[in-house]
């Protein structure tokens, strides 16, 4: 149940650490593929297990921290996961191909591991050249997860926006058309206004939670207290929250986590109980 990732008053505080291609580009970008499973995994362990006992959920992945994650003991009882369903490749060219889900996973296998939620990330925006076949994958992967009682959220990965673009008009169209999906939550960016924040949460029949997007933290802290304070239910943090920890040395990365990480979650979360 998508409850089992809020606090009793249905707020949402989530530490993502599902990234994957990201992650590789964002750690080695001149040779993403370096970075090693090993390497992945490790990094995903400590975050969680630095940070979650703050968190409300955790986004993980089938191919670095399902079940790893779990199997170090790094998630505190109590504390509930979604588990990522899409595959990757959506960096390179966004318009290539619709979604896919990972080979070797599907929504059954998802339930199976426990999670409590599943978690579809489209790469999208409404009047790109993929828009009504990556809606037509959301909505049939909402109907799948559903089909088994197991809570879904979406979210839509935007690309290609310029400054000429209406961030407002186009964030608040793809919650309109995510929205008429029937996923259990929402997670989407911020949308460049407290207006845009509440046509959004008038919209939405379900929760939405503002995502990061590899964002500054202090942008992304000023903007998600607008957003609580429209109606948004929460925040799903990844980057902007731990970029410094996994680009540091192993020696460095506790002390890192613990001064820095730590707070920062602490932060959100008290703009959270407000």
């Amino acid at each position: 149940m998508i409850s089992d990732l809020a606090d009793q008053r249905g707020r949402f505080s989530i530490l993502a650490v599902d990234h994957r291609d990201s992650l590789r580009h964002f750690l080695r970008p001149h040779d993403p593929d370096s970075l090693t499973p090993a390497e992945i995994t490790a990094l995903k362990i400590e975050l969680v297990a630095g940070v979650a006992d703050l968190a409300t959920g955790v986004m993980l992945e089938p191919e670095y921290s399902i079940p790893q994650v779990i199997d170090a003991g790094a998630l505190p009882h109590g504390v509930g996961f979604l588990a990522a369903l899409e595959s990757q490749g959506y960096l390179d060219d966004p318009e290539k191909s619709p979604t896919t889900i990972l080979d070797g996973w599907s929504v059954e296998q998802a339930q199976a591991s426990g999670a409590a939620a599943a978690k579809l990330l489209l790469a999208y925006r409404p009047d790109g050249r993929l828009a009504a076949e990556q809606e037509k994958v959301g909505r049939e992967v909402v109907a799948a997860c559903h089909a088994i009682d197991l809570a879904v959220a979406v979210e839509p990965l935007f690309y290609g926006l310029g400054p000429d673009d209406d961030r407002a008009a186009i964030v608040v169209e793809t919650a309109r058309r995510f929205a008429a999906m029937g996923p259990d939550l929402l997670k989407l960016p911020y949308p460049g206004t407290p207006a845009a924040c509440e046509e959004i949460t008038d919209i939405a029949a379900m929760p939405w939670a503002m995502l990061s997007g590899g964002g500054s933290f202090d942008e992304f802290a000023d903007q998600f207290a607008v957003a609580a304070g429209a109606g948004c239910s929460g925040f799903m943090v990844g980057r902007a929250l731990w970029g410094e920890a996994v680009k540091a040395s192993t020696a460095d990365r506790p002390a890192i986590i613990t001064d820095l990480v730590r707070p920062r979650f602490a932060r959100l979360c008290a703009i959270n109980a407000r």
